[in-house]
């Protein structure tokens, strides 16, 4: 059986979770005889190009130019799009995966898989199909339970749509897509980001935003249209996308899963008269939280016994210098280098704790499991797939997301009652891994394929 699995990006360019995951599946699919072929596009390019990473086979398809990002999903074909159909068309794939929905790897290449008579499987790996705002928080305070609806999800994602009587906003959502598509707009009209007074976007994202969250319900029925399973790697995704009305006979629940790492020593075991060691690994990105982690240390005082280290990974540099300017000289807290992928387990034996104070719905996160497979609890927000993944005091520590001083009470709970790490620790259980995700997805394909 042959397989293509489709992205936006790919190694070696820079990467998150979903790639590194499928990497580490790949060879697992292998051996319940699947042949897999990865397919990603390469924003600005005008060539294709063809490679091996990990002995895989990548077709790195053009995009050129480089599309706007709204309306979302990519409901009229990319710049190129005629070479990832052409060598789509020659695959003689059985089963077609796509793993972004986004308009470099979105709804029209979905479509033309479909058509081409492959089985075809979309895995939601993010909130993105579903919500304006990107992190299902519903005005950036609380969970929302994912129910597009034109007038909400408007007023959510741009706070000047308030300002708007409903029955106006929900007209706005008729502008015909091919308008939205060509409307020369300024980037703030696309993101619910902070706008400057007097920015063109104040102006005119009131009355491009219903039509995007149209756009975004659109293509998600769409999704269900042409795909025939799409896998949700967590509860929370699942049941939003329930809500959404897909099809329950479509829908998969598959989370991802690890490779146990290699340790290099055995875990750290903290000392009562030693501080209690705490790292984040995440991005510089104010949804993963480290001010919410860094501040809630700071509010301690001195004489408790904790440290923190932050290795993240850029994103935001005005955030991380944000970041830097609170820590201060603070000698319970340092910034170290961004690490590898081969250097995490090792590091991670270091420590006591991972922290994940993300502000928005993960659907993993990876870390979870890696610190787990690790004999490391975790302290996270009380939020989406980190609730899923964490059990509060019995494998780790749940606090509520944007709450400083339950952040503060926590960790000083924690720091100076060492019997208490320990429990936690021998809460932990072997967690889920890549080859029983491969065999679930061997299962689906298998079906699909019959």
């Amino acid at each position: 059986m042959k397989a293509i699995h489709a992205l936006a990006r790919y190694f070696p360019d820079k990467c998150g979770g979903i790639q590194v995951n499928l990497t580490e599946l790949l060879p697992k699919l292998r051996s319940h005889n699947i042949e897999v072929t990865i397919a990603a596009a390469s924003n600005g390019s005008r060539t294709e190009k063809n490679y091996e990473f990990n002995d895989v086979e990548v077709y790195r398809y053009p995009v050129f130019p480089s599309p706007k990002t709204q309306p979302n999903h990519g409901q009229f074909p990319h710049g190129k799009f005629e070479h990832f159909a052409n060598w789509l068309s020659h695959q003689q794939a059985d089963i077609y995966h796509q793993h972004h929905w986004e308009v470099y790897c979105g709804l029209p290449h979905l479509r033309l898989a479909k058509k081409l008579g492959m089985a075809t499987v979309v895995t939601i790996h993010y909130p993105i199909p579903i919500c304006q705002r990107t992190t299902l928080m519903f005005n950036g305070e609380k969970v929302c339970n994912g129910k597009i609806d034109i007038v909400r999800c408007s007023k959510c994602a741009d706070t000047f749509s308030n300002k708007l009587p409903a029955a106006i906003v929900k007209s706005l959502s008729y502008l015909p897509q091919p308008i939205l598509s060509s409307l020369a707009l300024p980037t703030s009209a696309y993101l619910p980001a902070s706008l400057n007074k007097g920015d063109l976007g104040e102006f005119v994202r009131p009355f491009v935003i219903p039509g995007y969250v149209a756009a975004r319900q659109q293509s998600l029925q769409a999704m269900a249209k042409y795909a025939d399973r799409i896998v949700a790697v967590c509860d929370w995704l699942y049941q939003a996308l329930l809500i959404n009305g897909i099809p329950k006979e479509k829908l998969v629940l598959s989370r991802c899963g690890i490779s146990y790492p290699t340790q290099a020593k055995l875990p750290r075991v903290r000392q009562q008269s030693e501080p209690l060691k705490i790292i984040f690994l995440g991005r510089w990105d104010i949804n993963k939280g480290v001010d919410i982690l860094v501040q809630a240390i700071k509010n301690l005082p001195l004489e408790i016994p904790i440290e923190l280290v932050i290795h993240a990974i850029p994103q935001d540099e005005q955030y991380r210098k944000k970041i830097l300017q609170m820590i201060g000289d603070d000698p319970r807290i340092c910034v170290e280098k961004q690490l590898t992928r081969a250097e995490i387990p090792q590091i991670l034996a270091n420590y006591d704790m991972l922290a994940v104070p993300s502000q928005w719905l993960e659907t993993g996160p990876l870390v979870v499991l890696e610190a787990h497979a690790l004999s490391l609890p975790v302290i996270g927000s009380n939020l989406g797939g980190i609730a899923e993944l964490v059990r509060h005091g019995i494998d780790g520590w749940l606090v509520p997301a944007n709450d400083i001083q339950a952040w503060t009470e926590a960790l000083q709970m924690l720091a100076t009652d060492a019997n208490l790490l320990q429990q936690l620790r021998q809460g932990i259980k072997p967690v889920r891994t890549v080859s029983m995700q491969a065999a679930e997805l061997a299962a689906i394909y298998s079906n699909l394929h019959q």
